[in-house]
């Protein structure tokens, strides 16, 4: 991916003049054609910025900007000290592929130290009202995001970064899904989304193949939601499976978020198991606050 600024609700570029203000979705590469009412304030994408200017909640956004940690999933990397492969320009923010120099990477299947989280913890995600259980062997990436990886690191099949075994993170879903159809619909286009982000070309060759090993409605923090999880094959092993689950937000019934988590087929990789725990784990937190609000029971 390019250095650009991840999916979100920004300002309309397009709309002369701005009053009143419009936002226009921006899905990490293109503007597309929903709309809505302005209500606040956000970078244009392409013009970077920093992560701490990144996390402004605007009442009724769940889909606002998020971290670049968001697109790191799956055989993610962890951070390091240069570029980044993700779709934000913050430096030393976390991607699906993160620049890391060569003298800093670790020897492969080298457990990450000091875990900011321990099994049980919630990391949540206040942009979007929901939070992350830590599953055993996972960790919070760091105190000020909401990605959630395994600790095994490894140096990238493809170039010399360092990659994890597994990843997942919350991220909001572009408005626009109505009917029957729309948690399956949104579910075939982001777990195909996670799966170029987690295993891009650059890392691991580039995925040969996939196939849909499960599927199906499910329900993500009592709300509605639908899961598809892939095993794919990478030009460069390891193989992986990745998963995305959509799923109603607890907090505004018409917009819509996704789980995307992934794992890498690999000694020392986490279980495919864990995947149904992290989705499981998903639970609803105050709106906009860190804290959780009680609520650590999924349904």
């Amino acid at each position: 991916m390019s250095m650009t600024t991840p999916p979100g609700w920004y300002p309309d570029p397009g709309q002369t003049p701005q009053l009143p203000p419009q936002e226009r979705w921006w899905d990490g590469s293109s503007w597309t054609g929903h709309t809505r009412p302005g209500t606040g304030i956000a970078p244009q994408p392409g013009r970077g910025g920093t992560r701490a200017g990144r996390g402004q909640l605007i009442a009724g956004i769940v889909g606002s900007v998020v971290l670049a940690a968001a697109l790191a999933v799956g055989g993610v990397l962890l951070l390091g000290g240069g570029g980044s492969d993700s779709d934000e320009k913050p430096k030393a923010a976390p991607s699906s592929h993160s620049a890391t120099p060569k003298e800093s990477t670790p020897p492969d299947d080298e457990e990450s130290p000091s875990p900011s989280t321990s099994p049980g913890d919630v990391v949540p995600e206040p942009r979007l009202g929901v939070g992350l259980t830590v599953p055993e062997g996972w960790e919070q990436g760091s105190p000020d995001s909401s990605f959630v990886s395994h600790k095994t690191a490894y140096v990238c099949p493809g170039q010399n970064t360092n990659c994890v075994r597994g990843g997942a993170q919350l991220l909001p879903v572009s408005s626009g899904w109505e009917g029957k159809k729309a948690l399956k619909d949104a579910a075939e286009l982001q777990v195909a989304k996670n799966a170029k982000e987690a295993y891009s070309k650059k890392a691991y060759g580039g995925i040969t193949s996939h196939k849909v090993v499960k599927s199906g409605a499910v329900t993500v923090a009592g709300q509605p939601g639908y899961r598809i999880r892939w095993r794919v094959e990478n030009k460069l092993e390891p193989d992986a499976y990745v998963e995305a689950v959509v799923f109603r937000s607890p907090h505004l019934k018409d917009e819509i978020l996704t789980l995307w988590s992934s794992a890498d087929i690999a000694p020392k990789s986490p279980p495919v198991s864990d995947l149904d725990k992290l989705r499981e784990g998903v639970v609803r937190t105050r709106l906009g606050a860190g804290e959780d609000d009680g609520n650590h029971k999924s349904v």
